[in-house]
């Protein structure tokens, strides 16, 4: 007789039609009641904070509900994953909003980083201070 360890580990245990049915029954429940929550929660916030801030009405839960798909459609679109949204984002996908533009694979290696902290206790505090003077000598006016 198999173990429940031999069937997991041979990619066997998930293999059932009566438990994919299960999960599958399973997962449509669970959205069902996290559509639900997420309307209760839209309807509970609204019902907080807008009338007593901007003097608006209180709202029903199918109103709420209705408000987050709205929301969705106008500010999220009904997109998969993040596919669509690979171009938007530019260089800050990639890490390049680090290091003034240059991208981390830079210092990935750990070469240039290893004489960072020599670096620092050589010139790297002087250098700051020379900075800073210059900065409090000529303020830039906004």
């Amino acid at each position: 007789m198999e173990t429940m360890e031999n069937k997991f580990e041979r990619g066997r245990f998930f293999r059932g039609r009566k438990h994919r049915a299960g999960w599958i029954i399973l997962g449509i429940i669970g959205f069902i009641g996290f559509a639900f929550l997420f309307g209760a929660v839209i309807m509970w916030l609204w019902n907080a904070l807008m009338p007593v801030i901007f003097h608006l009405g209180i709202i029903t839960y199918w109103q709420a509900f209705g408000l987050a798909i709205l929301g969705r459609l106008l500010f999220g679109g009904f997109q998969h994953g993040h596919h669509g949204r690979t171009g938007r984002m530019g260089p800050w996908r990639r890490g390049m909003h680090m290091h003034g533009g240059r991208n981390c694979r830079d210092y990935s290696n750990g070469t240039k980083w290893s004489y960072y902290e020599q670096y620092w206790n050589d010139e790297g505090e002087k250098a700051f201070d020379e900075y800073v003077k210059r900065k409090s000598e000529n303020p830039v006016k906004e």
